[in-house]
């Protein structure tokens, strides 16, 4: 394992995985190194091969980017987006993040892709049930018909023009909706639901 200010496999200076600058790529050793800025972190690219390396928060930054790029899904909903179809007999057919010009709320599109569906969106609504007292707004999933059968999560909303306030809210809970999905995935209630049923 390389340390900080230790030299790189390259033969040029320090390794930037570890936040020191450097001559040469230390996966094919070229020299060819462009840096790019990451918010207040640098990235230091190989034009080569393209390995990538520094802070490691900037560098999941760039990753989650290109990936929510490359699926077409905005941006600030990606990490849900993401956890929701890391669960079994879930597929995610639609996702919009809402925003604040004009006000629109977010929503993910869910669909059954096997008979595990029906677990996993009882799994989902307990998420909601037991996180709702960190979330600004009340988050259902609800049964839709958008020429298939689809299951909507999205903030209830009584109808009539979105407030502004409400958006922000929805906008908000995004990200602690993907940490309360992260946490609840891991426990028990959530991986062993339906073992020794039929469903």
């Amino acid at each position: 394992m390389h340390r900080a200010g230790a030299a790189s496999p390259g033969g040029g200076g320090p390794d930037p995985r570890y936040g020191a600058p450097m001559d040469t790529c230390p996966e094919c050793g070229n020299a060819a190194l462009q840096v790019r800025s990451a918010g207040t972190a640098r990235i230091h690219e190989c034009g080569l091969c393209g390995a990538q390396f520094g802070d490691r928060d900037a560098l999941a930054a760039l990753a989650d980017r290109a990936a929510a790029a490359q699926r077409g899904v905005p941006l600030p909903i990606w990490p849900l987006v993401r956890g929701l179809e890391a669960l079994p007999g879930l597929a995610v057919r639609d996702s919009q993040a809402g925003g604040l010009q004009p006000p629109t709320l977010p929503f993910v599109e869910l669909g059954g892709a096997d008979a595990r569906v029906l677990v996993q969106l009882e799994n989902l609504a307990k998420s909601l049930q037991l996180g709702a007292g960190g979330l600004r707004c009340h988050w259902v999933v609800e049964v839709e018909y958008r020429r298939h059968l689809a299951f909507v999560l999205k903030p209830r909303h009584g109808g009539g023009p979105v407030a502004v306030e409400h958006a922000r809210d929805a906008l908000h809970d995004l990200d602690r909706l993907r940490r309360n999905l992260e946490r609840d995935v891991r426990l028990g209630w959530w991986r062993h639901a339906g073992e020794g049923s039929d469903r």
